[in-house]
């Protein structure tokens, strides 16, 4: 598996990220972007524009854009080397892959050896559960299942951090769970097994008990 999970940075914060996941999608290059979590949010030719601009000098620039997935069959999944999954309203994305049934294909897209990349909502996706975002998220689709796709670990997956959260995750690990805290300026990459970090801060994984970093 190759997955990157990203802080919610900026361009130049998630420069190495970007890098390493770009290096991953060779030699096929053709990426699959879904900006959906941003639906209501921001026009989606500005998210293409977006991403096209990312990647362009990175050599990739075979890049598909899917704005609604139920309007796409399961296995069209299938041609493309990598996923980039884009951040936004949590709830909201988590509820569009479940409801078109990409949720259970991208796990076993991941899970294959292609690449995926999640950044910030995109990220949180991932872990075991969503609730590390009900701080600055809003349910607004009404979403009772907040358990995640469960591919980092067993962690749940804690963006935009700072330690100015560090009362809102002690709360939340009091009940047993762990966070996998991911700054701005940082991403987790999951690697055969192995978590590391890339870029200008590293992350933590954070328990009731301990603090560790990676």
């Amino acid at each position: 598996m190759k997955l990157m999970l990203a802080g919610g940075g900026g361009a130049a914060e998630s420069r190495a990220a970007d890098e390493l996941f770009a290096h991953w999608l060779a030699p096929d290059r053709n990426l699959l972007y879904w900006p959906v979590a941003l639906r209501g949010a921001m026009p989606f030719s500005a998210c293409y524009a977006w991403i096209t601009n990312t990647f362009s000098d990175l050599n990739v620039n075979a890049i598909d854009m899917w704005d609604d997935l139920a309007s796409h069959a399961i296995d069209e999944l299938d041609a493309y080397a990598g996923v980039y999954i884009g951040g936004g309203n949590t709830y909201s994305l988590l509820n569009e892959m479940r409801q078109s049934g990409f949720d259970q294909k991208l796990v076993s897209f991941a899970r294959s050896g292609k690449p995926v990349y999640g950044g910030s909502a995109g990220a949180v996706v991932f872990g075991r559960d969503i609730r590390t975002v009900s701080h600055m998220d809003t349910n607004r689709v009404g979403l009772r299942d907040l358990s995640g796709l469960d591919l980092a670990g067993g962690h749940s997956v804690w963006v935009h951090y700072t330690s100015n959260d560090d009362e809102f995750i002690e709360a939340y690990v009091g009940a047993g769970a762990t966070v996998l805290a991911i700054s701005e300026k940082s991403a987790v990459v999951i690697e055969d097994g192995t978590l590391r970090s890339v870029g200008e801060e590293r992350s933590h994984v954070i328990t009731k008990d301990q603090r560790r970093q990676i």
